[in-house]
């Protein structure tokens, strides 16, 4: 008899969990917190970058000096210039607008000033400038230092005993009062030296250069700045048989030391 294999009970397939509740996607609200930061976010640097390429462009002109100019330097037009800069608003009241280049010219330096450096109130005398004359003199080669624009300088002359112009020695009678109260020694004096055939004199103390032009070989003008009292010895010293130009040296203070004598017994020609 044939036995009977018992059958493997088959177990049944567990049950599927139920699927979750299905959630609807909704559009995000205006009122959504991180909504609101993004749009802030955005306004916040559009309005900085705004304000920032403002601020960037607010740059004017101001008025600045062209060259080196030294104290006592009477400003004339080449001397200025315009540049752009953007200043503070607590200092830009100091310096001077590109507008108002023209109304510094004819003013004097209190203080040397450098090239490219904007000018301010403080760098001018306060005080009425007295008037001034521009004189060319001529002078002959070897006869004076090289000199630079604003540089000061004196002028003297060498004349033959006898033999002075008379422009010089009126200037000298006329212009000695004048020129002490001015700070200026006198005029052309004469001087008596036995055995002396010609004569020293200092005709101007401390004068502005301003320009200096070739004349023909061997000779030059110099422009220089003088007083309205002592145009007239510039005048006569550009008529006499030598004119010789030294440079002033100030010192730590700004003084060029005392005049000296202003005539003494000359040794050549």
């Amino acid at each position: 008899m044939t036995g009977l294999t018992p059958a493997v009970a088959v177990s049944e397939k567990p049950a599927a969990p139920p699927s979750p509740p299905a959630r609807r996607l909704t559009p995000p609200r205006w009122r959504d917190s991180r909504l609101l930061v993004g749009v802030l976010l955005v306004l916040v640097s559009v309005v900085a970058g705004a304000r920032l390429f403002a601020t960037a462009d607010r740059s004017h002109d101001w008025v600045a000096a062209t060259v080196d100019l030294p104290a006592g330097h009477v400003v004339v037009a080449a001397d200025l210039t315009t540049t752009s800069a953007r200043l503070r608003s607590t200092t830009a009241d100091r310096y001077f607008p590109g507008e108002r280049r023209s109304a510094l010219v004819g003013a004097m330096l209190a203080r040397p000033v450098s090239a490219g450096e904007l000018l301010s109130g403080a760098d001018f005398v306060r005080d009425t400038v007295s008037p001034t004359r521009l004189v060319a003199i001529v002078v002959k080669d070897g006869r004076a230092p090289a000199l630079t624009p604003g540089d000061h300088v004196d002028v003297f002359v060498l004349q033959r005993s006898g033999t002075a112009p008379a422009g010089a020695a009126a200037a000298g009678a006329a212009g000695a009062g004048a020129a002490q109260a001015a700070g200026q020694p006198a005029g052309p004096a004469s001087l008596t030296q036995s055995g002396s055939g010609s004569t020293e004199i200092l005709v101007l103390h401390d004068v502005e250069f301003i320009a200096r032009a070739t004349l023909t070989a061997g000779s030059y003008s110099l422009t220089l700045r003088v007083p309205v009292e002592l145009a007239i010895n510039a005048v006569a010293a550009s008529q006499s048989e030598r004119v010789d130009v030294v440079k002033l040296e100030r010192g730590s203070r700004g003084e060029v030391g005392a005049v000296g004598p202003t005539a003494v017994p000359g040794f050549g020609q």
